[in-house]
């Protein structure tokens, strides 16, 4: 709360950087929204939002292996594989959705029941993501399930504890740090151990990995399997290295997706058209569903479903994740001056503070209320944009992000 506080008064009221200290890195920087795109068009070898974000999570020590904080790999299983195929995973991922529903909500609607919605939902989203990563029956496989979810919710945590360590003591005491989350991984790597060695005895030289038998079956073991052979990369063919990129991927999905989705549900319930809302977004996905072919989910139906998509941004805008929209680490040997002429040193951070362009009464209409519908309502083609006093566009397009919605970070890093 106080960093909110902090983060949208120097919005609000200053034009010069808001500088904080740091016992990190020497100082942190926030710049006014009038310099988002000084601070997008700085090349990564300058300033690096990869370097901010590794600083942030601590990345060398809650990331198990310092090969895997590397951007290249991960990123080129979500593009390669995740995406290409999604359509593929719709089907699955709604027969998830629909049991892990069933199992921790229950299905008859006369009886009710308390729930803790943060961790329900950590449970439903850790078996949806599951679902693609490692398939049945592992996904439901509550004990791999638990290791899973707790490495996802406690490494942010963990990184958060060694950033406030001096930097003398992090080597020494970082290991004692992490060490609830390495038990969840070596857990974790007991019931993925059996699967990766039965799968290798189907791979190795003479398989062509660009037939679709390589590929079978479509899982993140087999990606990376695919790929490590594929690229002859022996380190990588392992139970062990396989089974860290995949926490780690487990991570990236579970956590943030967790945190969105239960905002969304609480701003819905205590919205006072919370059944207008609720009806609505019912009747949405029952039309969408019946204009599908046999009723299957794809991309472009999912597309369709703007007053959902809605929904979660408005959430997504009022209670960001971060506090900081966009966050870059000078990475400069010389360091890097910035347009008000301050000269920031090796190490040091700058990034735009999200909640004051998230809550600006100059492009959201009432900003501090949830608008469930606030996205869509207006809009009339692909990008809708409301020009504010200032001047500025701020696209109202719900598959993009921009100056004034950083839910995802904003330019070519954001996602």
């Amino acid at each position: 709360m106080i960093l909110a506080i902090a983060d949208h008064f120097q919005y609000s009221k200053r034009e010069q950087p808001f500088i904080l200290p740091n016992v990190v890195t020497g100082h942190e920087v926030i710049l006014p929204i009038s310099q988002m795109q000084w601070l997008l068009n700085q090349p990564d070898h300058i300033l690096s939002q990869h370097e901010a974000n590794k600083q942030f999570l601590r990345a060398e020590y809650t990331m198990l292996h310092p090969s895997i904080i590397g951007e290249a790999r991960m990123a080129n299983f979500i593009n390669r594989y995740l995406t290409r195929d999604l359509d593929i995973f719709a089907k699955a991922i709604v027969d998830e959705i629909e049991q892990a529903l069933e199992d921790t909500w229950g299905s008859d609607p006369s009886k009710w029941h308390e729930i803790s919605l943060y961790n329900v939902m950590l449970v439903i989203i850790g078996r949806i993501v599951n679902r693609v990563l490692v398939g049945l029956p592992l996904c439901r496989n509550p004990a791999y399930l638990q290791s899973s979810t707790k490495f996802a919710q406690m490494a942010p945590v963990t990184g958060g504890l060694i950033n406030l360590l001096p930097n003398w003591l992090r080597p020494t005491l970082a290991p004692f740090v992490t060490a609830y989350d390495t038990f969840h991984y070596w857990k974790m790597s007991r019931m993925i151990e059996p699967i990766v060695r039965e799968r290798l005895l189907t791979l190795g030289p003479g398989v062509s990995f660009k037939k679709q038998a390589s590929s079978q079956p479509n899982d993140f073991i087999q990606w990376a399997l695919v790929e490590a052979f594929s690229q002859d990369e022996q380190a990588e063919q392992t139970p062990e290295m396989i089974t860290k990129r995949l926490a780690v991927l487990s991570f990236a999905a579970i956590q943030s997706s967790t945190l969105t989705i239960t905002n969304t549900l609480l701003d819905i319930a205590a919205s006072s058209d919370s059944i207008s809302i609720q009806s609505a977004l019912r009747l949405e996905a029952l039309e969408t569903a019946e204009k599908s072919k046999d009723n299957a989910w794809t991309r472009a139906s999912l597309a369709a479903m703007t007053m959902t998509d809605s929904a979660l941004r408005e959430s997504l805008r009022l209670w960001s994740f971060v506090s900081h929209g966009v966050t870059k680490a000078v990475i400069a040997p010389n360091g890097l001056t910035l347009p008000s002429g301050e000269h920031l040193p090796y190490g040091a951070k700058c990034g735009i503070a999200s909640y004051g362009p998230h809550h600006d009464n100059n492009v959201y209409d009432n900003p501090y209320a949830f608008d469930a519908f606030r996205f869509c309502q207006e809009r009339k083609s692909e990008v809708t944009k409301v020009v504010t006093k200032e001047g500025h566009s701020a696209p109202r397009s719900f598959v993009t992000t921009s100056d004034y919605f950083m839910g995802f970070s904003h330019g070519r890093h954001a996602w």
